[in-house]
């Protein structure tokens, strides 16, 4: 046996390991922010509809709603 092949056979579980270490280093912070999102995201369209301010900043209502349903996705397994 070679040593190329034992050294490629050992560093397969390490990438694998530090590629499982990284999505889970980025993905609680995406997940924290999504499910926080989802819930405060509503309280501010109502607050935004309920003074008037829609029909004047409709870019801004479509905004929410995207980043609400961003959110909804993005936070749906937060601490599970």
């Amino acid at each position: 046996m070679s040593n190329a092949s034992q050294i490629g056979r050992d560093s397969t579980p390490f990438i694998h390991q530090l590629g499982e270490q990284s999505r889970r280093v980025i993905e609680l912070p995406v997940k924290f922010v999504g499910f926080w999102t989802a819930i405060v995201g509503p309280f501010v369209l109502l607050g935004l509809i309920g003074a008037g301010m829609a029909q004047q900043y409709p870019l801004l209502l479509a905004g929410l709603l995207v980043a609400n349903l961003v959110g909804l996705v993005a936070g749906r397994d937060y601490k599970r």
